[in-house]
């Protein structure tokens, strides 16, 4: 039986949000437009459901309709990634980690939580350009260093599950013949890597190439990691762990 009365229309109300915030994010990540049939398909709603969210994004003006009856974000969204910058975690570290990659040159050093299974990057730097703030578009976990080693923190199976969902999200591209190929094996070879509180892979994004990550002492419930890209050249192990513990301790300094 349907909820009614005061409690039944906040239930309501927060499943209607959510389903808009669904839909606004699916439109986001896919970087193409989509129809309300692909999007019901998406979020798991009737297309009715769907067709009266986007009607309602594209009068707030966070979607808008193109050809073919196929909607993708409008001007609106913007407006949304002016917050980003007031989170102490994106703002307070902005100095350090622009110090780091002088330290560190050739390398893309970055900060990063794991949401809902997703992998979200900020104040990704490297010398001599712009700090980008956020970079939310999504990444296979199974080629990051800094999700195989906060997945590292979680019980086993919820570490698989997300790998399934990263799968699922992004495919599973092979950057060379040392990607893992299943995700018990990626978790498993992360555990054997994972040395004094950082894992450092390589080849598993793109050949010669190694990634790194540790995580930061931040208080919240998702964990944050810091980490290091770039040429196996550049670097050995050693000089990368020390890299590492030389930001982190920076980063730690500056959120005090």
């Amino acid at each position: 039986m349907r909820p009614t009365g005061p409690t039944g229309s906040v239930s309501s109300g927060i499943q209607a949000l959510m389903r808009g915030l669904d839909t606004l994010r699916l439109l986001v990540e896919s970087g193409r437009p989509m129809s309300p049939t692909e999007l019901a398909e998406a979020v798991g709603v009737h297309q009715s459901s769907v067709s009266r969210i986007l009607s309602t994004l594209a009068t707030a003006g966070y979607v808008r309709k193109v050809a073919g009856r196929r909607f993708e974000p409008d001007f609106g969204v913007l407006t949304l990634a002016s917050a980003v910058t007031t989170f102490p975690l994106v703002r307070k570290p902005r100095a350090a980690m622009a110090e780091a990659a002088s330290m560190c040159p050739g390398c893309l050093i970055s900060l990063s939580i794991l949401w809902r299974g997703q992998i979200l990057y900020f104040l990704r730097t490297v010398q001599g350009e712009e700090t980008v703030d956020f970079w939310g578009t999504g990444f296979p976990l199974h080629q990051s260093a800094p999700g195989m080693r906060m997945l590292l923190e979680l019980p086993e199976q919820d570490a698989l599950e997300m790998l399934a969902m990263s799968r699922v999200r992004h495919g599973w591209p092979r950057g060379s013949d040392a990607t893992p190929t299943t995700e018990v094996e990626a978790l498993e070879r992360a555990r054997a890597l994972f040395d004094h509180d950082i894992l450092i892979i390589d080849d598993w994004h793109e050949p010669d190439r190694f990634g790194a990550a540790t995580l930061i002492d931040y208080p919240g419930e998702h964990p944050v990691a810091l980490s290091l890209a770039g040429p196996r050249e550049v670097a050995t192990d050693d000089k990368v762990r020390l890299w590492l513990l030389q930001i982190r301790r920076a980063v730690e300094k500056s959120l005090q």
